[in-house]
């Protein structure tokens, strides 16, 4: 299906949302494309995808941001490629401050912005435990 532009009432609804991550637009008209993945444009940049019935901020838009970060090791981006989440032994480390239903920017150990998660646990738990699943990855480059 092609993009189509949201109506003003749509627009103003997606703006709020964009609000409670902290990011604000400042274009008047945001555009839905509707495929295999649901995603909300501002111009020619993806906003927002919709994963799993929710909407979240995509990476190109988290980059330009003050988004936390979860710097990842290779073992852990090759689980995540596959479809695995991500488990507290393959966090190296975190730049900012982490809370439970937030989300971060995934990085590779050279700073390569990999992809996008959402946080499951609190970042305590994440760097006192060393097992369990602790970040859902809903967005992937690479």
């Amino acid at each position: 299906m092609k993009r189509h532009f949201l109506s003003k009432r749509e627009t103003k609804e997606y703006k709020g949302l964009l609000d409670s991550f902290g990011i604000l637009v400042e274009s008047k008209t945001l555009e839905i494309e509707e495929n295999d993945h649901v995603l909300i444009y501002d111009g020619s940049t993806p906003i927002l995808v919709k994963y799993q019935d929710k909407w979240l901020p995509t990476l190109k838009i988290m980059k330009s941001k003050d988004f936390p970060r979860v710097v990842i090791d290779q073992g852990a981006y090759i689980g995540i490629k596959n479809g695995a989440n991500l488990y507290s032994a393959g966090i190296k480390n975190i730049f900012g401050t982490l809370r439970k239903g937030s989300t971060c920017i995934l990085e590779d150990m050279t700073g390569r912005q990999v992809g996008s998660a959402t946080v499951e646990s609190e970042e305590a738990d994440i760097q006192s435990k060393k097992k369990g699943s602790y970040l859902r990855v809903y967005e992937l480059y690479g």
